[in-house]
């Protein structure tokens, strides 16, 4: 079995643990925050679903220097669920595919991201895909449970039953 076919089944289980988040959020509180610190509702559902779309960059250029007119990847912000479930879903099924295509030694070829020049990570693609993208995208879907949870919304189970769903 290659790398890719082992991490397939994990990664449409992710990504189906996180369209179920995306679909619960609602529209017309955007501006939502639980705190002054934390991001706007608008800007954490639309980064969740970014993360998508940047891991398939992740394994397809050798790096992203962030804040560039370089800068390849696609910033998302949630105008209305729908728009950004259409995104997600296209962002997703090109992910699959080019997971689908990578090769292993290409999961072993080196990766840096940027900032304006700067490195903040060099790694490899496998390293890029597992911390910028997969832990990264669990991470910010359960700050997004929280919100749900804060604003009265159903919360859907991700890893085991939720409160909402028995």
């Amino acid at each position: 079995m290659t790398l890719a076919e082992r991490l397939l089944p994990e990664l449409e289980q992710q990504l189906a643990n996180t369209r179920k988040v995306l679909h619960e959020v609602p529209d017309g509180r955007n501006d939502f925050a639980p705190h002054e610190k934390s991001m706007p509702l608008t800007r954490l559902a639309g980064h969740t679903a970014e993360l998508v779309g940047f891991a398939t960059l992740h394994l397809t250029v050798p790096s992203i220097n962030m804040g560039t007119p370089e800068d390849p990847r696609k910033i998302l912000r949630m105008g209305l669920k729908a728009d950004l479930l259409t995104e997600f879903e296209g962002m997703a099924a090109r992910l699959v595919e080019t997971l689908k295509a990578t090769s292993d030694a290409a999961f072993d070829e080196e990766y840096t991201l940027l900032r304006q020049g700067n490195v903040v990570i060099r790694t490899t693609r496998y390293g890029a895909y597992r911390t910028l993208f997969l832990d990264h995208m669990i991470h910010h879907r359960a700050q997004l449970g929280v919100y749900l949870r804060l604003m009265g919304e159903k919360v859907p189970a991700t890893f085991g039953p939720s409160a909402d769903e028995k």
